[in-house]
């Protein structure tokens, strides 16, 4: 039995609540998920936590895994997302550690009221990121994994399509429409 036809075994199994085949699949994916984790978070500790609280989502969800696409493609867009809200959180208390810095300056007559300029960039740098994350998540699933896989995971053309059980071609027909559906929602930005 492939690796691909034993996952979705105990895909099968776990979805009819045998914990056993749930710990079997954490146990042959946990390295991908952590490692995935790691390169997003490029932190230990924050990819442990990304890589605990997919494997709970997973649980919590699998009931609603269709298999429309891979397991792993799935479990890919979980971590991903996961990874990206903890970025998100770490990256607002830094923000708003340093916003709060500048008004207690700025009510101390330490700083000018105006924002200065790396405030500013991060503002903006937020916003973009933002906006980056809004045209992800309305992307279709086949178009978002493989952007994903690709820009996230670093994943060649052919490893791609192999982990999603495609042709080279189709993979790379769904990255130029991810890319253009993703350059249509920010064109404002360029304009």
């Amino acid at each position: 039995m492939t690796p691909d036809e034993t996952t979705d075994v105990l895909v099968i199994q776990a979805q009819e609540g045998d914990k056993n085949a749930f710990n079997q699949l954490v146990s042959l994916h946990y390295d991908k998920v952590y490692g995935q984790a790691l390169r997003m978070t490029k932190s230990e500790e924050d990819a442990k936590d990304v890589a605990q609280l997919t494997w709970v989502k997973v649980w919590k969800k699998l009931s609603s895994f269709r298999g429309d696409s891979a397991f792993t493609s799935w479990l890919y867009r979980i971590t991903t997302f996961t990874a990206l809200d903890l970025i998100r959180k770490r990256n607002n208390s830094r923000e708003s550690a340093s916003e709060q810095e500048f008004l207690e300056n700025a009510a101390n007559n330490e700083a000018s009221p105006v924002a200065s300029p790396e405030q500013v960039r991060n503002l903006e740098r937020k916003e973009l990121q933002s906006r980056i994350e809004d045209a992800l998540a309305k992307l279709p699933e086949k178009l978002s994994t493989a952007l994903q896989l690709r820009e996230i995971e670093g994943l060649t053309y052919e490893e791609i399509a192999t982990e999603l059980q495609v042709k080279t071609g189709t993979v790379m027909s769904r990255l130029f429409n991810a890319r253009k559906t993703i350059q249509k929602h920010l064109a404002d930005l360029v304009s």
